[in-house]
């Protein structure tokens, strides 16, 4: 049976995938697929914490003392092209992997394309984990759209006007380190944990220009003002987060949760231009407050409500719903509600988990603000 039962969660799965890599859609695999799957909440669960960790650090606290190491996690977001056609253009054209291939295919409108990885070891409330975020916009201005809605490639049809600028910036750890700790008394109904995680990190910023010029001759793109004839600007800095948990000692009933986002901010400001070629700031992760509740029945039924990004640093605070489902065959079925993003789907079994949104909640630790 639960052969059969891995069989049915891998066949949803890979059924999932094939909507979003035909759609302009997201999905997420591992890592924290379990909380995208329910619109992005669960700041608070605390039955099955280690999926709770990469979120909210005081998690930790509530695991064994044992060596444990995570499943890979990873993910696409697109915006403005399907990502079958974007893992095309990275993977199946690989000379074709610059700043003009990138305008050329993609200049009908506006796009980005982002992927994330993380991996994480843990002993009881401490871990260490490797994450690394990267993100692409391309914003071609109307006369380029036009072009490439229109002309269909042929380069005798520019009218010199034509330009898109493609952005660029990355973040990775290696590694970030989380601590948790109980800090209610021994005996206490209700307990209380906190947690924090250090991360030393690195970031990258790119900004090339791709004109008509560049599309006529096959030219190399033009790096832009800012970069002084470079390719990239670099900068490394220490970020903390701060997380907490309040909760039933035997982990069924209401809970509670704050997550301060880079509690201690890293200096990953750049000065930069924009599309238009003005003067712009951009602060790839800025700090970010959010709270959480959820109702548990344990090893059944899951509600969870949270409030993501009160501070607003990566836009709109958003309102999340999600719920989860544990069926006696150890199949999680979830769904979720954001009010930013829409609806989400998933499924889960034992540490595998696939998530799959039209587009999928801000995970503030996933985002880049640019």
């Amino acid at each position: 049976m639960r052969h059969r039962s891995g069989g049915i969660v891998t066949t949803c799965a890979l059924w999932l995938l094939c909507m979003a890599a035909g759609a302009r859609g997201d999905f997420i695999f591992l890592g924290s697929a379990r909380a995208v799957s329910m619109g992005g909440a669960g700041l608070a669960v605390v039955d099955r914490s280690g999926l709770t960790t990469a979120v909210n650090p005081a998690s930790l606290a509530m695991l064994e003392r044992k060596v444990q190491a995570d499943y890979p996690g990873f993910g696409v977001r697109a915006r403005g092209i399907p990502i079958g056609e974007a893992l095309d253009h990275l993977f199946g054209n690989p000379d074709k992997n610059d700043s003009v291939g990138l305008a050329r295919d993609f200049g009908k409108r506006d796009s980005s394309f982002s992927v994330h990885l993380d991996w994480g070891l843990r002993f009881g409330p401490l871990e260490a984990r490797t994450t690394g975020l990267a993100t692409v916009r391309l914003l071609p201005n109307p006369a380029f759209q036009r072009w490439a809605k229109t002309a269909e490639g042929n380069t005798d049809l520019l009218t010199g006007a034509e330009q898109a600028d493609l952005f660029g910036a990355a973040i990775y750890a290696l590694p970030a380190v989380s601590f948790a700790q109980r800090v209610s008394p021994d005996g206490s109904p209700t307990r209380v944990d906190v947690g924090a995680r250090f991360k030393l990190m690195r970031a990258l910023y790119s900004h090339y220009l791709v004109r008509a010029d560049n599309l006529r001759n096959n030219s190399p793109a033009v790096p832009a003002p800012e970069l002084n004839g470079g390719t990239t600007l670099t900068k490394d800095g220490l970020g903390v987060d701060f997380g907490l948990i309040v909760y039933p000692a035997n982990r069924s009933g209401f809970t509670g949760a704050l997550v301060i986002t880079n509690l201690i901010d890293p200096p990953f400001r750049f000065d930069g231009t924009d599309a238009g070629g003005a003067y712009k700031r951009y602060d790839l992760q800025p700090r970010s407050i959010s709270v959480g509740s959820a109702w548990q029945q344990r090893d059944s039924v899951v509600v969870a409500l949270d409030l993501i990004d009160l501070t607003r640093a990566y836009g709109a605070a958003q309102l999340r719903l999600g719920a989860e489902y544990q069926t006696t065959r150890k199949i999680a079925l979830r769904t979720g509600y954001n009010s930013a993003k829409g609806f989400t789907v998933g499924v889960g079994y034992g540490a595998f988990n696939f998530a799959y949104g039209n587009r999928v909640p801000l995970e503030v630790t996933h985002t880049l603000r640019f």
